[in-house]
């Protein structure tokens, strides 16, 4: 069976065109396929393939690379979420402030999925919800708080409005790269007490019994698998084809409900009548590569909004 691993480590890189490069002939060497985010600050990726083949990435990025000590969550799934390797340059391999270095910079203290477990008891602990709005509403931490933002780089004003800073912070986001940016932040600006899940959410449900466990729904994932239960398995959501989130009012193909005036009835978005056509193609594409057993790159998401959503946050 294939396994997917999804790691990232804060160090410092050069030569990134260079390292693109060698990661990607490395990577293709190996069969691997999935995204490979680089910036002067880390790395970040998600690849699946074989066991085989990803114990011996890990082996190569360790020691050519001097990339070790990875945060990682691996699973075996019954099919690669993946089509294709990308290896791509960044500013940052997930976008919050270009200033902090989480590499460099005091992070929380990383709890993990037993000690996180333990510290949800308390009721002095603000526990927050890293992660986007659409992504909250499928499935989050029994008594988290939602920031209710659509892009990370809105939780540092949210937090200074919201977070009482004399009380302990606990926050968690879906593989733990955005909690070590956020919680940076927190402390770089007067939070004493911050507490970050230790290879996020993943980590949590691959530890914890589900019939102990304090997460509730399902958890949203940047591939192609869209959400996973507390088994991590996929649960068959579907995403709009166009604007690429988890909304419930779908058809089986992901096509949005459009009225008439070509609005559409869950969000109010408008469409031109070319755009509009276009996503029924591309929708229309999606099933006939399923009635052939085959994948269609995407899945249903189209292609720029999906690309701004998955490549890549954790």
């Amino acid at each position: 069976m294939p396994e997917l691993l999804s790691a990232y480590r804060f160090t410092d890189l050069d030569r990134l065109p260079l390292l693109r490069e060698r990661l990607k002939v490395r990577a293709a060497e190996l069969g691997l396929v999935g995204t490979v985010l680089l910036a002067e600050e880390g790395i970040n990726f998600s690849l699946g393939g074989s066991g085989q083949a990803l114990d011996a990435w890990v082996v190569y990025l360790a020691a050519d690379h001097g990339v070790d000590d990875l945060v990682s969550n691996r699973v075996v799934v019954g099919n690669l979420p993946f089509l294709r390797l990308r290896v791509r340059i960044r500013p940052e391999i997930i976008t919050f402030d270009p200033a902090l270095k989480p590499g460099q910079a005091p992070t929380g203290e990383a709890l993990n999925p037993a000690d996180w477990h333990a510290l949800l008891q308390r009721d002095d602990v603000q526990l927050v919800d890293t992660r986007n709005h659409y992504e909250y509403e499928i499935g989050s931490f029994r008594g988290a708080i939602d920031p209710d933002i659509e892009t990370f780089t809105e939780f540092r004003d949210w937090a200074l409005k919201h977070l009482d800073v004399d009380r302990p912070v606990a926050m968690f986001c879906t593989g733990g790269v955005r909690c070590e940016k956020a919680s940076a932040w927190l402390l770089a600006n007067g939070y004493e007490q911050v507490f970050q899940l230790e290879g996020g959410i993943l980590n949590y449900l691959r530890d914890i019994p589900a019939e102990q466990s304090h997460w509730q729904g399902e958890c949203y994932v940047f591939d192609d698998r869209i959400a996973v239960n507390h088994a991590l398995q996929p649960t068959g959501r579907l995403i709009c084809a166009a604007c690429s989130r988890p909304v419930e009012g779908l058809e089986s193909d992901g096509m949005p409900p459009v009225s008439p005036q070509r609005d559409c009835r869950i969000c109010g978005q408008h469409f031109e009548a070319r755009r509009l056509a276009g996503l029924r193609e591309r929708v229309r594409q999606i099933a006939l590569a399923r009635e052939r057993g085959e994948s269609h790159i995407g899945p249903q998401a189209q292609p720029e909004a999906a690309q701004r959503s998955r490549e890549y946050s954790s």
